[in-house]
C-alpha cells in the first residue's frame, strides 16, 4: 500500500472543497510560525546556503527537491498544501513564493529525515496516517486512538527534530512561537478522537490564540493524552 504523503498544508486552504481531509493523502496542517519573513528578492545569505545543503543531502538520497515559486502546490482535485515529502515518489516538494517557506522546507527535509533514518516512529506514523485518512472518511476503522497516537508521535518527533534544525542553522524563525503552535497541532491529534474531523482552516488549533496562550513554548506537555483543562479549551473554540 503506498504511504500518505506527508504535508504542509496552505493556510486559508481547504481540503477537497469542504472536507479537511485528503482523497489519496492525508493532508497534516502542521504548524508553522508566521513571525518570520524572508521577502523573496532579500534572501539572506544563510537562507541560500540552507537551500543549497538542503538540495544537496537530496540528490545524495536520491530525492527530487523541487522548490516552486508558487504560492501553493495544487494537488488533487481542489487540494491545496504548501510542502509535501513523498517517499515513494522520491520528492521533496514547498511552495516557495510564500512568506512561511522558510519553516516549511525545514518541516518537510525533516520529514525525510525521519526516513532516512529508518526510525519506528516514521513506519509507525505512515501506517497511523492510513487509518486516521479511513477513519475521517467514514469508514469503520479498528485501533483509531492508536492510529491517532502514531500519527500525533510522528508528527510530534518532526517538529523536534525542525526546531533543532532551525537552532544549528540559526535561521530567522521565532522558535518560541513555532513551539506553541506545534504543540497546538499535536494534541489537535487528541483532540481529533473526540471531534472526528479536521479543524476548519479559519480556525485551526495553531492559529487560535486562545489555544495558542495555552500552550508552552518548549516539548514538555503531556503529549500521550489531553488534558480536561485543554479537551474543554479546544471544544469551546470549536477547533
Amino acid at each position: 500500500m503506498k504511504q500518505p504523503t506527508v504535508m504542509r498544508l496552505s493556510f486559508g486552504s481547504s481540503f477537497n472543497g469542504e472536507n479537511e481531509k485528503g482523497v489519496d493523502s492525508i493532508l497534516s496542517p502542521i504548524v508553522l510560525s508566521t513571525n518570520y519573513i524572508t521577502k523573496k528578492n532579500n534572501m539572506r545569505a544563510k537562507e541560500k546556503r540552507f537551500i543549497k545543503w538542503v538540495k544537496k543531502q537530496c540528490k545524495e538520497n536520491g530525492i527530487k527537491c523541487d522548490l516552486r515559486k508558487v504560492k501553493y502546490l495544487k494537488l488533487s482535485g481542489n487540494i491545496k498544501c504548501s510542502g509535501y515529502f513523498d517517499e515513494d515518489e522520491r520528492k521533496l516538494v514547498v511552495a516557495m513564493n510564500r512568506p512561511d517557506w522558510l519553516g516549511i522546507l525545514v518541516h518537510e527535509y525533516c520529514h525525510l529525515t525521519q526516513w532516512t533514518d529508518g526510525v519506528k516512529v516514521w513506519t509507525k506514523g505512515c501506517e497511523g496516517l492510513t487509518k486516521v485518512e479511513e477513519w475521517l472518511e467514514g469508514k469503520s476503522v479498528r485501533g483509531i486512538k492508536t492510529a491517532l497516537a502514531q500519527s500525533r508521535d510522528l508528527e510530534l518527533d518532526n517538529e523536534k527534530r525542525s526546531v533543532a534544525l532551525m537552532k544549528k542553522w540559526d535561521l530567522k524563525i521565532d522558535i518560541d512561537d513555532y513551539i506553541r503552535k506545534a504543540n497546538a497541532y499535536v494534541m489537535f491529534y487528541n483532540y481529533m478522537y473526540h471531534s472526528r474531523k479536521w479543524s476548519s482552516p479559519d480556525n485551526s488549533p495553531y492559529s487560535n490564540e486562545r489555544v495558542i496562550s495555552k500552550m508552552s513554548n518548549k516539548f514538555n506537555m503531556r503529549y500521550k493524552q489531553m488534558s480536561e483543562r485543554l479537551l474543554k479549551l479546544y471544544k469551546q473554540e470549536n477547533i
